[in-house]
């Protein structure tokens, strides 16, 4: 009988002696009935329902953690509990990945930037005067704009667009640099502006800002 059904033979005693409590749970002796009767040749729902009568189920369910399996059940559960905990620890790991860096959540960052501390403002390279009567040529005005930023001290949160298009937001560290080039404009925001150093189309332009404050910056190519 164990063979045939592939129920544990301490199961099927369990099952003939009406011992309920040794069976892992109703869902499994519902199961263990209906193969048993299909072996027997016989009805199952009136072994069922005779279960159900005696045992009646509780007013609230519960999952009962079993510990034992079916011998053509337990591979197959394994597998999957397996197979679903892996791809929610995946999905877990992709989510921290991908997390935009916000200023809020960083040092020296303020959550919100008041009115009266953002400088927006478009600049442009000064023009080089050339005495009157001078047959120079001038030189040649460099095409495009390109902007340099280093971080000198402790850390700053930017955000840079380049010709309309985001090109980087996050957080960068003292000692790193980034460079940006674009044909048309550039657009800057900083977080702690004091620890910024700004280069324009290969001029210094200083910091600029203090420490911790937030700056917007517009830089746009030469005209001509």
């Amino acid at each position: 009988m164990e063979e045939q059904t592939k129920i544990r033979r301490k199961y099927l005693v369990a099952l003939e002696d009406e011992n309920f409590d040794l069976l892992p749970g109703r869902v499994y002796v519902k199961g263990f009935l209906k193969n048993y009767a299909a072996f027997l040749g016989l009805n199952p729902r009136p072994l069922i329902a005779a279960y159900e009568e005696k045992v009646p189920p509780p007013e609230r369910d519960e999952d009962p953690v079993v510990e034992k399996y079916t011998h053509f059940e337990k591979t197959n559960r394994r597998n999957v509990f397996k197979t679903i905990l892996a791809l929610a620890v995946l999905a877990s790991v992709a989510a921290l990945a991908y997390q935009p860096l916000q200023p809020e959540n960083r040092k020296n960052v303020p959550p919100a930037v008041p009115e009266n501390n953002v400088v927006a403002e478009k600049r442009t390279p000064p023009e080089e005067k050339t005495g009157q009567g001078e047959n120079k040529t001038p030189p040649k005005e460099q095409q495009g704009v390109r902007i340099t930023l280093s971080v000198t001290d402790n850390e700053s949160w930017m955000r840079v667009e380049v010709d309309g298009k985001q090109a980087f937001e996050g957080l960068v560290p003292a000692g790193q640099m980034k460079e940006f080039k674009g044909n048309e404009k550039i657009t800057l925001r900083l977080g702690n502006a004091g620890v910024v150093q700004v280069e324009f189309n290969g001029q210094k332009m200083g910091v600029l800002g203090g420490h911790g404050q937030v700056v917007t910056r517009e830089f746009t190519a030469p005209q001509g």
